[in-house]
């Protein structure tokens, strides 16, 4: 009797000392949580003043856009809130207006010198010889449902009479959250974003998991040389397909009012670091704008021509290596040739 009591209090304390150790567990990973979130936002707060180069939006759907006036070192904005010169809302019968609309690569985040950006090499071969203006809305951190929204509600005021969309692969998640001027604006406020999250959405929003994840990625970087594709994970999800049908209702609106359409795709960062193909996530978006009728302009291939004669040096191409995927100064000339010959005729 006496040994079936203290087997089972034996017992009984081990589950006690299970349930004290995983307490343990579970409050230091919630301490860490929250002293990473306390370290973020205070370098968030300080990052060379450029979280003010953005503010919260009052435009239903857009959480953030660029602070008007906006004027560093490193970027200006103008008065109307773009990283471009002035220009009217309406634009003089003798030209055409080309609008330029994406996330921070269009915006030409790294790059800054604003003539050496995309829109702005584009305005420049355009301006004098075609009557054309190209007018740069591009905003860091959108994803579709952003720029669907800034386009029904900010771009089709300009009167463009085309429209080029800067696409790159995680537009499909874009920032789940943003620091601005205003503080911490999140996408889950968006009334129109998605329906569904990817599977990575919650986990996303840890800062413990983003640490780990940080440091397994620089460890596989500096050890096998190896980053990993997480797009090509995300095909197969339901909001891979609500981007879809978002960008065909982008481009059907366009259609039904006379303007056109183009996308730029550009390409992964890890495509351009060794010799590799297409990617399941790239080939899988080439056949749905070609199934639609949408055209395009894929970069891919044009990138690649530049890395075959530089011997694979991916960095003079993207900012800041494998990591990032924004193009250089070098990659926005190759972006906007790659546009001109399309717009010319030389597809």
């Amino acid at each position: 009797m006496d040994s079936h009591r203290k087997s089972s209090q034996v017992v009984k304390n081990k589950r006690t000392s299970y349930l004290v150790f995983l307490l343990t567990i579970v409050v230091m990973l919630l301490v860490t949580e929250g002293v990473l979130r306390l370290v973020h936002t205070m370098r968030s707060e300080h990052d060379n003043g450029l979280n003010s180069l953005l503010r919260k939006s009052d435009v239903p759907g857009l959480q953030w856009e660029l602070t008007p006036g906006f004027t560093s070192d490193r970027y200006k904005i103008n008065a109307q809130g773009f990283r471009d010169a002035e220009f009217p809302i309406h634009k003089e019968k003798s030209k055409k207006r080309i609008a330029c609309i994406g996330d921070s690569h269009c915006f030409g985040l790294g790059v800054h010198d604003v003539r050496n950006i995309y829109v702005s090499i584009l305005h420049d071969s355009l301006a004098i010889s075609e009557h054309t203006e190209v007018l740069n809305f591009g905003v860091p951190g959108y994803n579709t449902w952003q720029e669907f929204v800034q386009l029904q509600n900010v771009v089709l005021k300009y009167q463009p009479d085309l429209v080029i969309l800067g696409f790159f692969f995680n537009d499909m998640d874009g920032n789940t959250a943003i620091f601005t001027k205003d503080g911490l604006q999140r996408v889950d406020d968006n009334s129109d974003a998605a329906t569904t999250g990817s599977y990575t959405t919650w986990l996303k929003q840890s800062h413990l998991v983003r640490a780990i994840k940080n440091s397994l990625e620089q460890l596989a970087l500096a050890v096998f040389d190896y980053y990993p594709n997480y797009i090509d994970l995300k095909i197969k999800t339901a909001r891979w397909s609500e981007m879809k049908s978002k960008l065909q209702q982008m481009a059907e609106i366009l259609k039904e009012k006379e303007i056109e359409f183009l996308v730029v795709i550009f390409p992964m960062t890890y495509q351009l670091a060794k010799m590799e193909s297409e990617s399941a996530a790239q080939q899988d978006i080439v056949a749905f704008f070609d199934e639609k009728q949408i055209d395009y302009v894929n970069l891919f291939p044009v990138f690649r021509q530049y890395l075959q004669q530089n011997n694979y040096n991916y960095k003079k191409l993207i900012v800041k290596g494998i990591r990032d995927s924004h193009p250089t100064a070098a990659g926005h000339a190759l972006t906007a040739r790659a546009i001109l010959q399309f717009l010319r005729g030389d597809k």
